[in-house]
């Protein structure tokens, strides 16, 4: 009801025509974040674009951008942020890469191959050590059928940002798998483990090892990594490979240390932002709390959600 009556307030001061133009301007920008709190996008982007050479104009704009990100309008996000960007003399060439990779991944989604890869050039001309467009160029690769051009991609990751190499180790682990080349993808992934150490890439390493080498040999890669970093999702994967080689009259056993392990690996949460420190189970490039790009870790911990 406060917003309704907002709304109201606003519109009857900017329905008079004596209002003077500093106090129609100060309605107009009201008015534009009632519409803004009311979930009515469409109406608060028109008086905001109003507010241009106003002294509201650079707050507009940021609300604008919300608006903009909040509807996928990514051409939209991109023009503001440069207008943005020039006024504030602040670089933003983060968020525009960022902007066109959302474009990239959505053609992507519906095999579009020639706009994914355009705007994963525009998003590298923007920021040269943007990862994600590298992993797009994989997945690009990768979807085009061309493998082993894929894992070279998503590969130059470590000469960028070695963290985030965890995500893509499944999807290097799936290409050497459907490569037939299991070996060759135990080798990288065990270099990469042994330098960046990560739980995604002892993950995808001890897929590959399991259904290449064996339970045996899977159980003694998570044994030794359990050696230097104990951790209950490497015990997870460590009971999963015992059950592989047990003999039934042991399996009941194991698989009920396992679903309690499980039930305790359900609460932990796995990624956080180094902004506003909101967790989540799945990586996000915009976190869901601040709404900031590119504030989470690429590396999972298992730091327990905090009790509220």
């Amino acid at each position: 009801g406060e917003v309704d009556r907002a709304i109201r307030m606003h519109q009857n001061l900017l329905d008079r025509p004596d209002l003077p133009k500093d106090k129609r301007e100060t309605a107009t920008f009201e008015l534009a974040q009632d519409f803004h709190r009311a979930g009515l996008l469409d109406r608060a982007e028109d008086l905001f674009v109003k507010l241009d050479g106003t002294p509201y104009e650079h707050a507009a704009q940021g609300f604008l951008l919300s608006i903009y990100e909040q509807e996928k309008d990514w051409p939209k996000a991109i023009s503001i942020t440069r207008r943005m960007e020039a006024v504030s003399k602040t670089p933003q060439f983060k968020e525009i890469a960022h902007y066109h990779c959302e474009m990239a991944q959505a053609a992507l989604a519906r095999s579009d191959f020639a706009t994914a890869a355009a705007e994963i050039d525009l998003a590298r001309a923007e920021y040269r050590a943007c990862t994600r467009a590298t992993m797009l160029a994989g997945d690009l690769e990768a979807q085009r059928q061309q493998l082993a051009a894929a894992i070279e991609t998503w590969s130059r990751i470590e000469s960028q940002q070695p963290a985030f190499l965890a995500l893509v180790a499944e999807r290097v682990a799936n290409a050497y798998t459907r490569l037939g080349d299991a070996p060759s993808g135990i080798r990288r992934l065990s270099s990469w483990q042994a330098q960046y150490p990560s739980l995604d890439i002892l993950n995808a390493l001890f897929t590959l090892v399991l259904a290449h080498d064996g339970p045996q040999a899977a159980a003694d890669l998570i044994r030794a990594e359990l050696a230097k970093v104990p951790t209950l999702i490497g015990l997870d994967r460590l009971l999963e490979a015992q059950l592989e080689a047990a003999p039934p009259d042991r399996r009941h056993d194991l698989q009920l240390v396992k679903a309690l392990v499980g039930q305790h690996i359900k609460r932990l949460g796995m990624y956080r932002c180094e902004h506003c420190a909101f967790r989540a189970r799945q990586y996000y490039w915009r976190c869901p709390g601040c709404q900031r790009w590119e504030t989470y870790s690429p590396k999972r911990t298992e730091s327990a959600e905090p009790q509220g």
